[in-house]
């Protein structure tokens, strides 16, 4: 794993995301989940979203928007802290999600994530959901 200065960093207690890049420590974790049967992917990330951990946010996830038609589902539930640096990535996912035709949709019930988002106005900028099962068919 490496932390934003470039240097190495311990793994901790064993545990990488691997296919996400390592964006897993003690404060920040993303989990990929296998794709559902509708091609959906469901991204878990925990933890705290600070100006220390969003740029390993990006970096894990930048590679999942980028592919073109997919379905991203951002799961924030398990987010204990949402910061601005954490809203600035999120835009920026969007962003780049809406540029290559990738649909990314923000899943959280949770107040820590769901008030920075209403506060800003982001919670009517990103498509954003209180449950999974709120959100539309896959590709829709």
């Amino acid at each position: 794993m490496v932390d934003p200065a470039g240097s190495a960093a311990p793994e901790r207690n064993g545990a990488a995301t691997g296919a996400l890049g390592d964006a897993t420590d003690a404060v920040l974790s993303v989990e990929q989940v296998p794709p559902s049967d509708d091609g959906r992917q469901v991204v878990r990330v925990g933890g705290e979203i600070d100006m220390l951990t969003a740029p390993r946010l990006r970096d894990a996830l930048t590679p999942v928007v980028a592919v073109p038609g997919s379905d991203v589902v951002l799961d924030l539930d398990a987010v204990t802290f949402l910061g601005s640096n954490g809203l600035g990535v999120l835009v920026e996912l969007s962003q780049q999600a809406e540029a290559v035709g990738t649909k990314f949709r923000l899943v959280c019930a949770n107040r820590t994530v769901s008030r920075p988002l209403t506060l800003t106005g982001l919670d009517q900028v990103l498509d954003f959901y209180e449950s999974v099962s709120d959100l539309p068919p896959a590709g829709h």
